[in-house]
């Protein structure tokens, strides 16, 4: 089994062992107003469906592939940005994840980046499908 494989491997956080136990956020919204698809460098992929109104995500969804370290990213993130206008969701970094989910190993550390990216790319979509030009 390698290191990938192996779930928790080391020290992690009760903040990451709460979204381990009990995933949120997760799954599809058929009246998303944005939504993405990114591969990782490791070949997990995490789909990132938001719904906005306004200037509000009001509901995110995610539906991550890969490692209990992807979706327990994707499970922080959507805690993270729900609720936040726009321009904030977009002034996340990953470090915002690790720091909700209390660290990660460093070998981990891209499923956050991931998650981030993702989210970046459904925003751009939402504008898209607005006709604002990003």
């Amino acid at each position: 089994m390698s290191t990938h494989d192996n779930p928790l491997p080391g020290q992690v956080d009760q903040k990451f062992l709460a979204h381990a136990q009990l995933p949120r956020n997760l799954g599809v919204l058929s009246d998303a107003t944005g939504q993405a698809t990114e591969v990782g460098q490791c070949g997990d992929s995490v789909d990132v469906f938001i719904k906005v109104e306004g200037d509000t995500i009001t509901k995110m969804k995610a539906n991550p592939h890969g490692c209990l370290y992807t979706v327990v990213c994707a499970s922080a993130l959507g805690d993270l940005v729900q609720g936040r206008s726009l321009e904030q969701a977009l002034q996340l970094e990953p470090e915002d994840v690790e720091k909700e989910l209390g660290g990660l190993p460093e070998d981990h550390k891209h499923c956050a980046r991931l998650a981030v990216n993702t989210l970046g790319e459904a925003i751009a979509d939402h504008y898209r499908r607005k006709g604002v030009r990003t």
